[in-house]
């Protein structure tokens, strides 16, 4: 082989590498969390308990699998009493809605929180596990929602589950 090929094979080879770098580099670039403003709305009849906690990615398995929403709720429960949260009781149809500028935001953001979890205390039965519809999660990535009207995410809680209206970005 001769000098002029070894070097053009060495550059195509140099480029190769620095692309792949460059495109891994993108793929695991960790969404920044930011404050929304969340509002919340109610869409059935029953008189309701809805909490907010900030969740860091250690943290999520625990709030899955291990926190199961009847344990929750039970009166004097030291995991919601614990919790860093934010509460709210709607009896009538009503909205609700966490600033982005609630103080509460700094305290999840200190240790990592990049997703809220939302828990309802929804009348019914359910089954109590990982994927109970009375337990969500959002993303708090800045890109990871649509335009918001006025930075806001907006969430129904209805009969059975917690909807959100706010379209997500996908990728």
């Amino acid at each position: 082989m001769n000098l002029i090929n070894w070097k053009i094979l060495t550059r195509l080879a140099i480029l190769l590498a620095a692309i792949a770098l460059t495109t891994a580099g993108c793929g695991t670039t960790k969404p920044r969390p930011v404050a929304w403003n969340v509002s919340i709305t109610k869409a059935t009849p029953a008189s309701i308990e809805v909490d907010l906690v900030g969740v860091n990615p250690s943290e999520k398995p625990y709030w899955m699998n291990s926190v199961k929403p009847d344990d929750y709720w039970k009166a004097n429960s030291s995991t919601r009493q614990n919790a860093k949260k934010v509460s709210t009781s709607f009896k009538d149809g009503q909205t609700w809605c966490l600033n982005k500028s609630d103080p509460i935001w700094k305290v999840w953001f200190s240790y990592g929180s990049t997703e809220l979890m939302i828990m309802a205390n929804l009348p019914g039965k359910f089954p109590n596990d990982a994927f109970d519809r009375r337990r969500l999660f959002l993303s708090l990535g800045k890109k990871e929602w649509k335009p918001a009207k006025k930075e806001t995410i907006e969430v129904e809680v209805q009969d059975e589950f917690i909807r959100v209206l706010t379209p997500q970005n996908l990728r």
